[in-house]
């Protein structure tokens, strides 16, 4: 005669079931998990890199984050038009990142010729370069600041408007004049590097320009009425 296991028997048997199938504990790659969403190592790299910040306090601030995430949307928040404006503004700086990275990665390495005809061409940046200070004229804002400025970081143009010492200099608005200059030319090792630097931007913006005009000839634009280049 077949007896009917116990109640207490089937619970026994069916207990290693149910804790065989409870979710594991994140080990490995993966950091925390958040209502079943993964934080893994790969995310806490993508943050900004602070100093002197462990990394269980780079995942708590994540984690604080992703709640916080959580707490707009419940209140609506990722419909806010305010907020999509700015997503779509990122998501557009985001990609011409990524498109800036992907133009560096396939450059050339600048050969020496060019790299001496470059430091030709810039004397401002190299042997002549200065460090040239600027006080605010009379009748500027009370309590703004004298500004230092370094030539290796300006273009042709703007050298040439602060060598005149008696000329204004407009910045951000306000209008200074030059005060003081003190020569700062860079020695040889730095002289390469910044060289390369240089050479790097321009080769950037030059294929930058590439597109864009690539993509206005292939483009149709229409301004309204009043817009457009020349509009004021």
């Amino acid at each position: 005669m077949h007896r009917l296991p116990s109640f207490l028997s089937l619970v026994a048997a069916f207990v290693p079931i149910i804790a065989g199938c409870s979710p594991a504990a994140p080990d490995g790659q993966v950091l925390a998990q958040l209502d079943g969403t993964e934080i893994t190592r790969r995310d806490l790299a993508a943050e900004p890199q602070q100093a002197k910040i462990s990394t269980q306090m780079l995942l708590e601030r994540v984690i604080d984050r992703k709640l916080l995430v959580q707490a707009a949307r419940d209140q609506g928040l990722d419909a806010d038009p305010e907020y999509l404006a700015a997503f779509r503004r990122s998501r557009e700086e985001l990609l011409v990142a990524a498109l800036r990275r992907k133009i560096i990665r396939t450059l050339r390495k600048p050969n020496d010729v060019e790299l001496v005809q470059l430091v030709s061409n810039r004397p401002w940046a190299f042997d002549k370069r200065e460090l040239i200070r600027l006080s605010p004229v009379a009748g500027q804002a009370a309590g703004l600041p004298d500004k230092t400025i370094d030539t290796a970081q300006l273009d042709a143009a703007f050298v040439d408007l602060v060598s005149r010492d008696n000329e204004p200099v407009i910045i951000d608005g306000a209008t200074y004049r030059v005060i003081a200059r003190n020569a700062a030319p860079l020695a040889a090792s730095a002289q390469e590097r910044l060289a390369r630097a240089i050479w790097l931007e321009e080769q950037i913006n030059a294929e930058m320009v590439r597109l864009l005009n690539e993509g206005r000839s292939g483009s149709a634009v229409k301004y309204s009425q009043g817009m457009g280049p020349g509009a004021e």
